[in-house]
């Protein structure tokens, strides 16, 4: 092969290398940021198979997870996800481009209320053949959605006739005031037509606000010396133990989220757990002196307190639940030890 042919070649090589690296951590990215939304996605899929119209709204600050929470949980379903514009009527028309590709047929719609009684008409037709839609409304228009006349008539159309299909309608917010209002308050125009709601919390935090919470929990802090020094504040993707380091703390979540990962940044890697406020990890190699058996990387910012070894004793006896998790987290990470040796035996 010719020199040039032969640089060319390799070029293209380390090109689609770099490609594939990218997409491995991307989705190892996105891999551990949903494994903190496991019970949100099994309150979905167990929604959904309930079968019969559904509706969730799903609501949350910008950065929450939400967009990628809800595609994980339409998966290989039959779906339209649709995200609005600014403008109402350029919405409404890309809208219907949507709906041709589902149903094979141009149309136009004159307004909201029409678009949904042509969906509803639709899918009643497929309920015969037992095929289920998911349809996500990725945000309302701004003009529609503080228009009280609007939001009553998109509960007409619920009530009287998306009702009778089997589509499973998700709303994805990041309005706050929008989905308090006609949502989540007891009374509010549509809390009666919602089969559940998910809200999903900031995982960022500002630099008063994280002083505060350390603040209180050092003031709130039993059992531990010099408290407020052994509070230390972690940022999302942060990684805050490694997997073959010795760590010389056990560490307690005062906020803020973490995932615990067997075999971090490898091809094999896979979520072992993830951990919230009050839990605790890092219990492993503090009791044993051996480098720790797992990686825990920040799901958002976190708070966490530092127990040293000095601290253990008078911590654990102030502290009998959180003793209960240290050993309940070191038994669980035996377990996988255990899996993992009997796996390489039998190979």
């Amino acid at each position: 092969m010719p020199i040039e042919q032969q640089k060319e070649l390799a070029e293209r090589q380390k090109e689609q290398a770099r490609r594939k690296a990218e997409r491995q951590k991307e989705l190892a990215e996105r891999k551990e940021k949903l494994a903190k939304y496991q019970n949100e996605l099994a309150e979905l899929e167990q929604a959904y198979q309930r079968g019969g119209f559904q509706f969730f709204v799903v609501c949350g600050p910008e950065g929450s997870g939400k967009t990628m929470l809800v595609q994980e949980f339409c998966g290989w379903k039959k779906r339209i996800f649709f995200k609005t514009s600014g403008k109402d009527s350029v919405s409404l028309q890309s809208f219907a481009e949507r709906l041709q590709g589902r149903y094979d047929k141009p149309c136009a719609f004159a307004d909201w209320v029409s678009a949904f009684k042509y969906i509803a008409d639709k899918e009643q037709e497929r309920n015969r053949i037992n095929e289920r839609l998911v349809l996500v409304l990725n945000e309302f228009p701004d003009p529609v959605r503080r228009d009280d006349k609007f939001m009553e008539m998109f509960r007409d159309v619920i009530e009287q006739h998306l009702s009778r299909t089997k589509i499973f309608m998700v709303l994805i917010s990041s309005d706050t005031e929008f989905a308090q209002k006609y949502f989540l308050d007891d009374g509010a125009l549509l809390h009666g037509n919602m089969s559940g709601c998910i809200r999903l919390e900031s995982t960022t935090l500002d630099d008063v606000e994280a002083e505060k919470i350390a603040d209180d929990a050092a003031r709130m802090a039993k059992g531990i010396t010099n408290a407020r020094a052994k509070i230390q504040k972690f940022s999302a993707d942060d990684v805050i133990l490694r997997e073959g380091e010795t760590n010389e703390a056990i560490y307690k979540i005062i906020t803020g989220s973490a995932v615990c990962w067997f075999k971090y940044g490898t091809d094999d890697e896979y979520v072992l757990a993830s951990m919230s406020d009050g839990e605790c990890f890092g219990e492993y190699s503090v009791l044993t002196g051996n480098p720790s058996i797992y990686t825990v990387v920040a799901f958002s910012d976190m708070i966490v307190m530092k127990i040293t070894q000095d601290d253990l004793i008078s911590f654990t006896e102030a502290n009998a639940k959180n003793a209960i998790e240290i050993m309940s987290n070191m038994a669980r990470m035996m377990d996988v030890l255990a899996m993992n040796i009997e796996m390489i035996r039998s190979e």
